[in-house]
């Protein structure tokens, strides 16, 4: 008689709800140990993450495997841009707190930077203070974490850069609608939100 285990382990159940994003075999693979490497090293550097699995850190660029897919060199038959993965990740979350018990619900804002200190052919680099207050190269970014007591999830995010050419500040928009006439504009209330304004709302 042979046994079948029916348990699933953590990192399978994690990935699942990514799965109707890939589109062959190989990216399925490639993506999911990029994800057990960046647990795993605890670091978004290529390199590091590759160094979790003897299949990706093979030969010696291992870490083009995961290079190729964080720049989509190598998901055109998938949908594994930023947009579709935090629009999952989203989705996760909201299923996940919708059957939280408690009717109360948290909601915790971060505007952390994004600091490529390093960084040199990224687009659209911006100065941003790392944690001596100096300027480094980086990204300026909003999320929004949904918390319960048992739950947490990912119910927004967004990065975003000032040299961007799709940027636009709170004083232009506002600038904008006042022109047209609207006296009770959504970039009004924005501009008492702070950072909000440049994001898209939730």
């Amino acid at each position: 008689m042979e046994w079948t285990t029916t348990w699933e382990d953590p990192l399978t159940s994690y990935l699942k709800p990514f799965a109707g994003l890939i589109g062959d075999q190989r990216t399925k693979k490639t993506f999911g140990k990029t994800i057990k490497g960046i647990i795993g090293a605890g670091s978004l550097i290529c390199q590091q993450i590759a160094a979790q699995s003897a299949e990706l850190s093979k030969g010696k660029k291992g870490s083009q495997r995961v290079i190729r897919l964080a720049t989509g060199a190598s998901t055109q038959r998938s949908e594994l841009d930023a947009e579709q993965l935090t629009k999952r990740l989203r989705g996760v979350a909201v299923q996940e707190l919708e059957q939280a018990p408690e009717e109360e619900l948290w909601l915790i804002a971060d505007g952390s930077d994004l600091r490529k200190p390093y960084a040199e052919a990224m687009p659209y680099l911006m100065p941003v203070r790392d944690l001596d207050e100096q300027l480094v190269p980086g990204y300026r970014t909003l999320n929004v974490i949904g918390l319960t007591p048992g739950r947490r999830g990912l119910l927004y995010h967004r990065l975003f850069s000032s040299q961007a050419p799709d940027f636009g500040s709170r004083a232009s928009r506002g600038a904008a609608g006042a022109s047209d006439g609207e006296s009770g504009t959504d970039e009004a209330q924005s501009a008492q939100d702070g950072d909000l304004a440049v994001g898209q709302r939730l």
